[in-house]
């Protein structure tokens, strides 16, 4: 129940009227109160006065008839009266004279001893009544006091009315922030609805901001860059699935002709061997691009980073420059080294393999009889690695893309030596877990330079 947005806000915004009305009715109750008590006192003060002039005029026994023109005057109701007398040696009080109406138990307590030779008139409220005491005469050992009761009605009737408004007012504030709510949340359920209509293949809708507040148009906003993240990824997936397809039927596709055309006819012992030294060769070629794509999508970077150990970069890299050694000979390369020794935490194996991907494409895609300088560049803690030749460079449209999977330049698609568009793919990832920056600087015709930038921790 409480899941519900609509619900929980107005639960909240009902205990805040709870709250704002207890504390409003708590305080207009006390100021009706205490003016109601001011207006009592006034009259008690009035009434105990004139019937101190009543009874110095017409004496005790009259004053009867005079509390019924009282209750007329001030208009409070019922007026109890009574004239008690009190004994100061042995402190005991009698009720003298009271009016018909009058029980006992209208008037407070107060203490007579005290009260003696006292002007003033004393208030005090018990049992919902409001008593007015004052002495008016003293003989010998004898003090005589009057007491006029009142009944404090308003109490009652200010709590029974205080309570009915509160009530009224609770609910309808209620009902309305239900409805408030339900209006100003309308603008999201609109929100639902559209990314409800958002299907799965189809990353192009984009949420509208129009007329919607505020504070939901941050949240549409970052929908809207997610469904842009999304729509990247899938068409990165879609094209990645259609070059990932191309790549694989075009050996298979050659390696179906020569065996067709083998079995045409009886051919030589020669014959087959060529045909199968055709389709081994294309099979390594599917397996390479086989192990490749596994790589790219198997590389865990935290199960990679755990088993780190210390690697020297100088010497795989003389490794790199042995292995291919052969391949640089056959088109006269040469492969200039400038090293200095360079100790990190890494994979050797992945290490290995990125400097190879690099070092063989510089190979591959320069002339005959040019030259590949390699060598590492020291600066405070930072080292560079720099891979330069003098091949046929990449074009300032094409550079943007090198390390997108399958992508190649048109020059290099139309090369028989060519690849797959895989390598400088997997150089990526390999150099992203290692934390590890690169670059790439190229002009068509004039050569390629190939920076790698890490960073040694103090520790």
């Amino acid at each position: 129940m409480f899941n519900s947005i609509r619900l929980r806000l107005t639960l909240y915004f009902s205990l805040l009227i709870f709250v704002i009305l207890f504390g409003t009715s708590y305080l207009l109750y006390q100021d009706a109160y205490k003016n109601q008590i001011s207006h009592i006192d006034g009259s008690l003060h009035v009434i105990v006065n004139d019937l101190n002039k009543d009874i110095e005029e017409d004496g005790e026994e009259e004053i009867s008839d005079d509390i019924e023109e009282l209750e007329d005057e001030v208009q409070m109701g019922r007026v109890h009266v009574r004239i008690l007398g009190y004994d100061l040696i042995n402190k005991t009080k009698t009720t003298l004279l009271k009016s018909s109406t009058t029980d006992e138990s209208y008037f407070a307590h107060f203490d007579l001893n005290k009260e003696i030779n006292q002007d003033k008139i004393f208030y005090k409220t018990s049992k919902g009544y409001r008593t007015a005491t004052q002495y008016f005469a003293k003989e010998k050992d004898n003090v005589k006091f009057i007491q006029v009761a009142v009944e404090l009605s308003c109490k009652e009737n200010t709590i029974g009315t205080l309570v009915s408004v509160n009530i009224i007012i609770f609910l309808f504030s209620t009902i309305g922030s239900y409805l408030l709510i339900s209006r100003t949340l309308q603008s999201v359920n609109s929100v639902v609805r559209c990314v409800n209509q958002i299907k799965s293949y189809d990353y192009t809708k984009r949420i509208s901001t129009q007329n919607i507040p505020n504070e939901i148009k941050e949240l549409i906003h970052t929908f809207n860059k997610l469904l842009v993240r999304h729509q990247s990824s899938f068409d990165k997936i879609s094209q990645f699935s259609s070059d990932a397809s191309h790549e694989l039927k075009t050996p298979l596709t050659s390696m179906r002709g020569e065996i067709e055309v083998g079995l045409r006819r009886e051919r030589d012992k020669k014959e087959y061997q060529q045909i199968l030294q055709k389709s081994l060769s294309k099979i390594i070629e599917i397996q390479k691009l086989i192990d490749g794509l596994l790589f790219l999508a198997k590389s865990d970077k935290l199960e990679i980073k755990s088993s780190f150990e210390e690697v020297y970069i100088d010497e795989i890299i003389s490794e790199c420059k042995d292995e291919l050694y052969s391949l640089a000979q056959s088109k006269s390369i040469k492969i200039k080294m400038n090293l200095i020794p360079l100790t990190i935490k890494g994979d050797s194996r992945l290490l290995k393999i990125a400097c190879i991907n690099i070092l063989k494409n510089a190979i591959l895609y320069s002339p005959t009889d040019t030259e590949i300088k390699i060598s590492i560049e020291k600066k405070n803690s930072k080292f560079t690695i720099i891979f330069q030749d003098q091949g046929v460079g990449v074009s300032k449209e094409d550079i943007n893309h090198i390390f997108d999977r399958f992508y190649r330049a048109k020059k290099v698609k139309a090369r028989v030596d060519g690849g797959m568009g895989l390598g400088l793919s997997i150089v990526k990832v390999i150099l992203d877990i290692h934390e590890f920056d690169i670059i790439v600087e190229s002009e068509v015709n004039r050569g390629t330079i190939v920076k790698i930038f890490m960073e040694l921790s103090s520790n």
